[in-house]
């Protein structure tokens, strides 16, 4: 988990910017504690931190330069494929000076340029010099799992891993971006395309590949959309489901493998659920591979409202690891929470994210550099309950109307249900076909309504004002539901929290659910693979048997992330939560009703059985990242 700034000059002149890229750097060092280092050459500047992986020797030092000197590069992630790439290299009659997978990245950016991307299994942020085109590329891997932040100032652009080293190098930021802000507020949106909560300032988007030359706009190409080839056995759509099954399988062991490849001490998340526990179980099998780290630890965040400990402990038992928990006591709250509030640049999703940056935490304190995580897999795999309705439509469209009407009975668990469920499912597609005049009265339906939805938002007339539509229309089919939740929400904000908590306490986190092998077999799987009666993610569950405990892949039951952030709120945390939403700061933000934030506080509080209301968590979590961050840097815009 490195970091990096790169500055693009527009007058030629990088070197101008030396302390501001200084400033940064310091800004993110938790990113890179090992080493750091500063390369400038007419109009671009790159600057990196190094948090050592792979070749903890000084070799790995970057920015790096290829060996015919055309290619500076500065790389924050992992190519997981390096020493096949290396192999082919070497081949060809190259020699390497390091054993990081830095230098097989630049040399093979030497032989190939940029499209060299194409060849790599890996997460990436990264900004790449070529001298004899004065071009700078800055790209991002297909997922996003990097992150690569860009923002345009007066006759210069910079490009970073983290917002606030733009802050710290004294940028503009344009101040606070009205529609993302006021997305989230009404419909809990992020992170749904290259916006961020500041004006001045956009992510570069996943598989984007932008190039920079003086006088000439920049321009933007495609890296690849994150999954490889299919199997040849799964080409012909005719595939059984012992094939599917036996495909996935080995796809996802060999991503757990390639993702074992450091030369630091590395350990997995383990909650009780599916997919962090068949990664936990993978990894015994791989511990002599080639360059395989030393994997002996699992870290799992507990609350004792949420005990999963009847799923994880057999597992601990099978795989032999040191099991280390951390269950959010007051004293650890009260002592994480401003860490917590410093490292997040941008507001939030929940205090969901509060429990895995303890866990990050607790993986640093026991020498743990290494993270391998289940994320992806319910994005991939039809994880979620609002699946079913589309899981439904589309295997009636596969399979017929009884097969569909006979998997809504299955997974209701009672013919009534059942049949109930299938009716909401026909209702649905029903509703997208209705007749233009009732499409009209709906939209006159919604205008009249429009200031109270407003209301709802708890906003005043003002720079967030405005209630702006969902960026997510609901669809019919299965795998434009995937991909929605895979592009747009929730995938793209998990992975965006990911990286600042793992980062925060400089671990390197990492995701075998996004490899390319296993994301081209789960989007090719039909419906009925993905989903079976009951049973959410049937294909991950199906490669279980003689992996994972039998207790694990038979639940059926799945609880997400829940943390008792309403314990928390009114408990260890309560001063916080009662000074971010002070009358006196509600009221000088000029963004919210205050009369109606005021009586929604009190009433929380008062109220010890109830979690938090969202809109009410929302507006806490907003105002906490304004007061932290916004205002730290909003008089410069």
């Amino acid at each position: 988990m490195c970091g990096f700034i790169a500055i693009f000059d527009q007058g030629g002149a990088a070197e101008r910017h030396r302390e501001a890229l200084a400033r940064g750097l310091s800004a993110i060092r938790h990113r890179g504690p090992d080493d750091d280092g500063i390369a400038i050459e007419g109009p671009t500047a790159l600057g990196f931190r190094r948090l050592s992986i792979l070749d903890l020797s000084p070799s790995g030092h970057q920015p790096m330069v290829s060996q015919d000197g055309n290619w500076t590069l500065v790389f924050n992630g992992e190519i997981y494929n390096f020493l096949e790439l290396r192999a082919e290299l070497e081949r060809q009659g190259r020699a390497f000076r390091s054993d990081s997978d830095t230098e097989v990245l630049v040399e093979l950016l030497a032989r190939d340029g940029i499209e060299a991307l194409e060849r790599c299994n890996g997460m990436w942020g990264l900004a790449a010099w070529h001298a004899p085109s004065q071009r700078l590329y800055v790209a991002r891997d297909p997922w996003g799992i990097k992150p690569v932040y860009v923002t345009e100032q007066r006759g210069w652009v910079a490009f970073g891993s983290e917002i606030k080293a733009f802050g710290a190098m004294g940028c503009d930021l344009g101040g606070i971006d009205p529609e993302t802000a006021s997305r989230f507020l009404a419909h809990h949106e992020m992170d749904t395309d290259t916006r961020t909560f500041w004006r001045g300032v956009r992510a570069i988007a996943p598989g984007a590949v932008e190039c920079y030359a003086q006088g000439v706009p920049h321009t933007v190409r495609s890296s690849g959309d994150g999954a490889g080839r299919l199997p040849p056995a799964l080409a012909h759509g005719d595939a059984s489901e012992d094939t599917w099954v036996d495909a996935f399988r080995d796809a996802l062991l060999s991503a757990v493998r390639l993702r074992m490849r450091a030369d630091v001490d590395a350990g997995t998340c383990l909650s009780g659920g599916l997919d962090s526990t068949v990664i936990a179980c993978a990894t015994g099998r791989f511990l002599s591979a080639e360059r395989a780290s030393n994997c002996r630890h699992a870290f799992t965040a507990h609350a004792p409202e949420f005990d999963e400990r009847r799923y994880i402990e057999p597992v601990i038992a099978q795989i032999d690891a040191q099991w280390h928990l951390t269950e959010g006591t007051p004293g650890e709250l009260t002592d994480l929470f401003p860490l917590f509030r410093a490292a997040h640049d941008q507001p939030v999703h929940s205090l969901a994210a509060l429990s895995g940056f303890s866990l990050m935490r607790l993986a640093n304190r026991n020498g743990v550099r290494v993270l391998l995580n289940g994320q992806g897999a319910d994005e991939l795999l039809a994880g979620y309950h609002s699946t079913i309705v589309p899981w439904l439509r589309t295997i009636r469209h596969e399979r017929g109307h009884a097969y569909a009407l006979a998997e809504a009975i299955r997974h209701a668990g009672s013919r009534r249900r059942g049949l109930r469920l299938f009716a909401q499912a026909e209702a649905g597609t029903m509703l997208r076909t209705m007749p233009p005049e009732f499409e009209a009265r709906a939209r006159q339906l919604r205008q009249r309504l429009e200031p109270g939805l407003r209301a709802g938002l708890w906003l005043v007339d003002g720079p967030l004002g405005r209630a702006h539509p969902r960026s997510r229309p609901e669809s019919d089919d299965l795998h434009r539901t995937l991909l929605d939740a895979e592009h747009k929400s929730p995938l793209p904000t998990y992975l965006r929290l990911e990286d600042i908590n793992a980062s925060a306490f400089s671990l390197e986190a990492r995701l075998p659910f996004l490899d390319p092998q296993v994301v081209a077999i789960a989007r090719a799987a039909p419906a009925w693979m993905l989903r079976r009666g009951p049973l959410n993610k049937y294909l991950l569950r199906a490669a279980m048997p003689g992996l994972v405990p039998e207790v694990v892949w038979k639940r059926k039951d799945k609880m997400g992330f829940p943390v008792p952030q309403g314990r928390w709120l009114r408990g260890p945390l309560r001063s916080h939560f009662e000074s971010v939403l002070s009358d006196d700061a509600i009221a000088a933000r000029g963004w919210y009703d205050v009369a109606r934030v005021r009586a929604a506080r009190d009433a929380f509080l008062r109220d010890d059985h109830h979690q938090i209301p969202h809109p009410l968590l929302r507006v806490f979590l907003l105002e906490m990242w304004a007061q932290d961050h916004f205002d730290r840097y909003a008089t410069r815009a």
